[in-house]
């Protein structure tokens, strides 16, 4: 059937395809002797609906929101430097301007449109309460003891993460990548479906702001194997970030991509501050977060990814971020930095980081190598952004040397992009 080909051709967790039609073949076989199970059917078949539907959608609006950003910014960009068109451009621009702005506000119409269904309240809550339970039976899976929630979640072993139990294995990846692309989702445009007190609902006293989220993130960042996927887990550390994240006009090392023109009426959600909140409460992140961030800033070298070279310093920035908004909070995570530091100097290594002294001493210089030459790159491509710069305004036309025909656009347009790149180095 068309159901049982799907199924077979979702990507796994951590499995090909004929270990899939083998373990598929072999359920099959123990099914027919059984009734199944009507819950199980009801949870998976939810959980490709939401796939299908509203994480697609999710996608969609962001890259919506993207593309209008990007005409904005254009559209203001050719309004406020007509100097830099040629005289037939000029001519042209109230004509050119009007349909710009008429595409645009076809945009925000169906912005609006997507707006009313994507973040009303009610969707948005009954979506995360159905990903509180996902992702309850995820931490369920790796659980040492396998009896999460109804006990306290202990932390697998590092050296068991290789022979993963083979029902973790092969579990449907979008499980785990759809839970934290809804969190992401949430974190960004909805944070107060977050803390919404009906969106917490569940047994044993866990709430999944307060309790359920910083485990999985921690958990997942901290046990690395566990995982295969280097997209996903640069997914938690995002999450984290927009959760820890620090008023600019606080933090003495921020890097002002705003050109100078930080708001001054800044105000952070509530949620972001209660998020820190607990995980200075939770007893495995205040062990675990620390040495997980600095093992995933040597792992993201390879993403996978073909944007890869470019897309692990977006993920190092905001390790480097959420590590100083942790070190600037509570002096604790600070002392654990130092001793992750330090013991492997001494020759001893605990259970809270990554179990091995040998592997401590391969991150930590791996790490410090690699904040080397991140440095020395990033500097290196910033001088030669300003050297761009400064070659370009030397040649802006003037009313003596006017410039030729269609090299003022392509000046205006190179002088645009080095200038946002240098910003962003």
């Amino acid at each position: 059937s068309h159901i049982s080909t799907y199924w077979r051709e979702l990507t796994r967790i951590d499995a090909d395809k004929e270990q899939i039609d083998a373990y598929l073949e072999q359920r099959l076989r123990d099914q027919m002797s059984s009734d199944g199970g009507f819950i199980p059917d009801c949870f998976f078949t939810t959980a490709v609906a939401l796939h299908l539907g509203l994480v697609s959608t999710i996608a969609r609006y962001i890259d919506m929101m993207k593309q209008i950003g990007r005409f904005k910014n254009e559209i203001e960009r050719v309004r406020n430097s007509p100097g830099t068109l040629t005289p037939a451009q000029r001519a042209n621009l109230p004509l050119v301007m009007q349909r710009w702005e008429s595409q645009l506000q076809d945009m925000k119409r169906e912005k609006c449109a997507m707006d009313a269904q994507m973040l009303d309240p009610r969707r948005l809550i009954c979506a995360m309460v159905f990903y509180r339970f996902v992702i309850c039976f995820l931490l369920r899976q790796v659980d040492a003891q396998g009896v999460f929630p109804q006990q306290a979640f202990t932390m697998p072993a590092e050296n068991g993460d290789v022979n993963a139990a083979e029902k973790w294995r092969m579990l449907p990846e979008f499980l785990i990548e759809d839970a934290i692309e809804f969190v992401v989702f949430v974190t960004t445009y909805a944070p107060d479906v977050l803390t919404d007190s009906t969106a917490q609902v569940g047994d044993d006293g866990l709430r999944m702001f307060d309790d359920i989220l910083p485990l999985f993130i921690v958990t997942f960042l901290a046990r690395p194997k566990l995982i295969r996927n280097p997209y996903l887990k640069a997914k938690l550390v995002d999450i984290l970030h927009y959760l820890t994240y620090r008023d600019p006009r606080e933090d003495d090392d921020y890097v002002d991509t705003l050109g100078g023109n930080i708001p001054g009426n800044i105000r952070l959600h509530p949620s972001i501050q209660q998020f820190q909140a607990n995980l200075d409460n939770n007893t495995l992140a205040r062990a675990y977060l620390v040495p997980a961030l600095v093992r995933f800033y040597v792992d993201i070298e390879q993403t996978g990814s073909s944007s890869q070279f470019y897309e692990k310093f977006q993920t190092r920035y905001y390790i480097a971020r959420t590590l100083r908004a942790l070190w600037a909070r509570a002096p604790r995570y600070v002392e654990v930095t130092r001793r992750f530091f330090m013991q492997s100097g001494l020759g001893t290594s605990e259970a809270t980081t990554t179990g091995s002294t040998r592997r401590d001493q391969r991150v930590i210089e791996e790490f410090v190598t690699r904040l080397m030459t991140d440095t020395t790159y990033l500097l290196d491509e910033s001088l030669s952004k300003l050297a761009v710069i400064r070659d370009i305004e030397k040649r802006q036309p003037t009313a003596e040397a006017p410039a030729a025909e269609g090299n003022d656009s392509d000046d205006a347009s190179r002088l645009d992009d080095a200038e946002s790149r240098a910003r962003s180095l």
